[in-house]
């Protein structure tokens, strides 16, 4: 989540690059799904232009949540209600023309220590 400009796109295009997709990584904002093969699939939302999403909606948000996929959601208010399993919610700001803030915020203190332990194992 973030204002215009802040970043969303770049940080999905890093993630994206970080697990192993090769192809470029656009905003789909107007496409509304961009899905990148890789070592895991990255599916990548833009709701930008949503005002809801309704469960007679032909965009069916569950469907890009799956145990095999990463999915990164840019702007998710409107499929907040129809994206489950939310595990993480990125925050960026600006901070001043060249410089972001950004706050990872975990779903719960499981996904917390998973992330801790993942982290520390990485270390070792």
């Amino acid at each position: 989540m973030g204002p215009l400009g802040s970043g969303k796109t770049a940080m999905v295009r890093e993630t994206a690059a970080a697990l192993g997709v090769t192809d470029p990584v656009r905003s789909p904002s107007f496409t509304l799904a961009n899905v990148y093969a890789g070592p895991v699939t990255v599916n990548h939302l833009d709701l930008y232009r949503l005002e809801g999403v309704g469960a007679e909606d032909a965009l069916a948000l569950e469907e890009y949540v799956t145990a095999d996929a990463i999915t990164l959601v840019e702007w998710p208010q409107a499929g907040t209600d129809r994206l489950p399993g939310v595990a993480w919610r990125v925050e960026l700001e600006h901070q001043s023309e060249a410089t972001r803030r950004i706050r990872i915020l975990a779903r719960d203190a499981v996904v917390a220590a998973r992330w801790r332990d993942a982290a520390e194992d990485r270390e070792t």
